[in-house]
């Protein structure tokens, strides 16, 4: 996955005025490219909401501006023009200057400033489009195509390589990994995780056997010490704790719908209540689950897909739990994407294409041709690793059957955001606590320590999720980080003195562009008994993976993994059982 060369060069000509560092008075495109252009982008949020201050609409329009960019694979550097109109232009206050140039990076595409009375709502000061060259390479043939570079998709490709086929791997990101990425603002190999985050050593069999292989450090989640937990979620909260491992226990992960096809008729709420009554406290603590397990309410998600949900990691306790074979027993010391690192490692030279979207996958009786932004696949087959809400994302000819296009539109992802907040110690150890907490009062739903002793990497993971999450994303980041730490130190800090964090950093995978949403996408009620066939149902020779899809610990790397080996078994007996 080399570096891509430089597409756009800027030229200065002789005898014009010094345009460094905003602009180039002349912007060039590497031949063979494609021309992409956006509409002009305001300083407006999804919900059309638009800041009172000047400079934070003109970042937010570069921010829009970037979304534009990532929704075709391309980047600052694919820029060869910029136009941007400014409302009642002040040439001695120049409020766009450092956010230009803080978007641009060092990068000197051609620009045009362009000053007007008004634009297209009063609110509205700035506007800013682009005219970008993407890159195009060569097209290529091979057996089998993969979309998407996440666990899936990367495992998918490993075992269709293995057995002598030809592979060709295509995301959309400028990384392999998907919901597994590892951030390290510090630079000094202190990875957090802002995806997915822990494994197992017993039941999560194909993620900790790969693991060894590669050779990956792991750590174990700490315990040791008291958790915390906010008032209201105590009445009836053992009875119904027991009461769904019960139901969930007696459900067969491989037809869920066979003795619990009614429980899809009805929300977890509904399900709830139908156990405890009208104890709120009781669904506080449904609220909980739901929230941290999917980042949904309970009045969101079918009963029968929370519950099959949990029996998929062995059931509500262990899936829940952080001890030996539960969920959330082992983290890696470097970071969970280096799985999916590691893993596209083990492929062929050349097998991933980064940076490349697929937009179109036309099929024919011959061949299958794959297009994505920056090439045009021809292929025998094709697995498809991305979340069901995200079919709408390709374009599929013959269209998808109508069963798959309502699943993709029904099933829904919640809202997940971790704030992971680093600390220069692990203070909450010294007051006897674990870091672990669980609040019915928010905005923080679920704390634990994320720490790595040995690196000194010391940090909470604060999930921030379902409702409360929504809620507090309509901030900005930097009132949603007061709100987190506020938290943190009132709870966890209850005992004590708190240091200020060192750093702090998310990431809402609902405004992800190729994720949107997180962890893995749920169904309401009554979508499992008309819809579920269709999950892992291929298309002609197009196949389906991803979490969502897995028997076992669906929504967890292990999940993805199988499912991934599934696609690859679907893929390899369709051609043939293997070259080898």
């Amino acid at each position: 996955m080399p570096s891509p060369r430089p597409n756009v060069f800027a030229i200065d000509p002789h005898n014009l005025f010094d345009s460094r560092p905003t602009f180039s008075h002349v912007a060039v495109s590497a031949p063979g490219s494609r021309v992409v252009m956006t509409a002009g982008q305001v300083g407006a949020d999804v919900n059309g909401k638009v800041p009172g201050n000047v400079e934070e609409q003109i970042r937010l329009a570069f921010a829009n501006l970037t979304r534009c960019l990532e929704s075709v694979g391309a980047h600052v550097t694919d820029i060869v023009k910029l136009v941007y109109y400014i409302v009642d232009y002040d040439h001695t206050k120049r409020n766009h200057a450092k956010p230009l140039l803080d978007f641009l990076g060092g990068h000197r595409p051609a620009t045009t400033l362009v000053p007007v009375p008004k634009l297209a709502r009063p609110e509205f000061l700035f506007e800013v489009e682009a005219y970008v060259s993407l890159p195009q390479l060569p097209s290529q043939d091979v057996d089998v195509v993969v979309i998407g570079a996440g666990l899936s998709g990367l495992k998918a490709a490993y075992e269709v390589q293995q057995a002598g086929y030809s592979c060709a791997v295509v995301e959309a990101r400028d990384r392999v990994g998907g919901k597994t990425w590892s951030s390290d603002r510090t630079d000094k190999g202190k990875f957090v995780d802002v995806g997915a985050a822990w494994i197992n050593d017993t039941n999560q069999s194909e993620v900790f056997r790969l693991v060894q292989e590669l050779g990956l450090e792991t750590v174990v989640q700490n315990t040791t010490g008291n958790k915390l937990s906010e008032a209201n979620g105590v009445e009836s909260m053992l009875f119904l704790r027991n009461k769904a491992e019960e139901v969930c226990q007696s459900l067969d992960i491989r037809d869920p719908l066979r003795n619990g096809s009614h429980l899809d008729n009805m929300s977890f709420e509904d399900w709830v209540r139908s156990v405890t009554g009208p104890s709120e406290s009781a669904l506080a603590s449904a609220s909980i689950w739901t929230r941290a397990m999917l980042g949904m309410e309970p009045r969101e998600v079918s009963a029968l897909f929370f519950l099959n949900y949990c029996k998929s990691g062995g059931g509500l306790l262990q899936m829940r739990s952080d001890q030996k074979n539960g969920g959330q027993y082992l983290r890696l010391a470097k970071g969970t994407q280096k799985i999916a690192i590691g893993l596209a490692n083990l492929l062929r030279p050349d097998t991933i294409t980064l940076s490349s979207p697929v937009r179109v996958v036309e099929q024919a009786a011959s061949a299958i041709q794959v297009h994505s932004t920056r090439r045009t696949y021809t292929c025998k087959r094709v697995i498809v690793s991305v979340p069901t809400p995200l079919y709408k994302e390709i374009t599929f000819h013959p269209a998808l059957p109508a069963d798959k296009l309502e699943l993709s539109r029904l099933n829904r992802h919640g809202y997940t955001n971790k704030v992971m907040v680093r600390y220069s110690s692990p203070w909450w150890r010294g007051y006897g606590l674990c870091g672990m907490l669980q609040s019915f009062a928010g905005p923080v739903t679920v704390t634990r320590d994320s720490s790595v002793d040995e690196l000194g990497q010391f940090s909470l993971t604060c999930f921030c999720v379902g409702d409360w999450g929504r809620q507090l994303s309509k901030l900005s980041q930097a009132e949603r980080f007061a709100a987190v730490v506020e938290h943190v130190t009132k709870t966890l800090g209850s005992a004590g003195s708190v240091p200020q964090p060192i750093g702090i950093e998310e990431h809402e995978w609902q405004w992800d562009q190729w994720s949107q949403g997180c962890p893995c996408p749920a169904a309401p009620p009554r979508v499992m008994t008309r819809l579920e066939p269709a999950l892992r149902a291929s298309h002609g020779k197009i196949h389906f993976v991803g979490t969502e899809t897995a028997y076992e610990w669906k929504g967890y790397m292990d999940g993805a993994l199988r499912s991934g080996a599934r696609g690859g078994r679907e893929v390899i007996d369709a051609l043939g059982h293997g070259k080898l």
